[in-house]
């Protein structure tokens, strides 16, 4: 059997709906953020020994209160750094501390998604209790803000993180 014009025109519409759903399945969409930029985090070279001085500098500077300074040291590892969990994770300590819950709970989940150890009991990396308090506060801002706004995208992306994390805190899946 010979098809005709009306086959192709079908077999043409599904070909090209195949391949737009193979495209737009493979790119990240907004909620995906996180684990697309650990994914190319995950191909970048080893850090640096030094990092892990200014990573121990960041950590002084947020004991000695002057968190800003930290977090802003904290980034400038991470953009140098980017296969490194360990400064999203202390970012995420010092938007907790200076009350930023949305910023600390964006952290936190790129932390997790890097290095799920942070959450693990039995892992020297632990600070399940530091993230369960962020999640809480977090979780009661981000409800209250769509409570006045429902369509308040910043407050639904911090509820889809705080969500995200307390699985993770469960043990759960991503």
């Amino acid at each position: 059997m010979k098809p005709d014009r009306f086959d192709l025109i079908v077999l043409s519409a599904v070909f090209f709906l195949a391949a737009a759903a193979l495209v737009l399945g493979m790119s990240p969409g907004d909620e995906d953020v996180p684990r697309a930029a650990a994914a190319s985090r995950l191909k970048a070279e080893p850090p640096d020994p030094a990092v892990y001085q200014d990573i121990a500098a960041a950590q002084t500077l947020m004991a000695s209160d002057q968190i800003d300074e930290a977090i802003e040291k904290l980034k400038g590892i991470s953009v140098s750094n980017p296969a490194m969990s360990e400064p999203h994770a202390l970012m995420g300590q010092g938007f907790a501390r200076l009350l930023e819950y949305p910023s600390a709970l964006r952290e936190y989940r790129i932390a997790l998604v890097m290095d799920a150890d942070y959450v693990d009991k039995n892992s020297r990396k632990f600070i399940g209790k530091r993230i369960k308090s962020a999640v809480k506060d977090g979780m009661a801002g981000a409800k209250d803000a769509l409570a006045k706004n429902p369509d308040d995208k910043a407050a639904r992306a911090t509820l889809k993180d705080a969500y995200y994390i307390e699985r993770m805190l469960a043990g759960g899946c991503e």
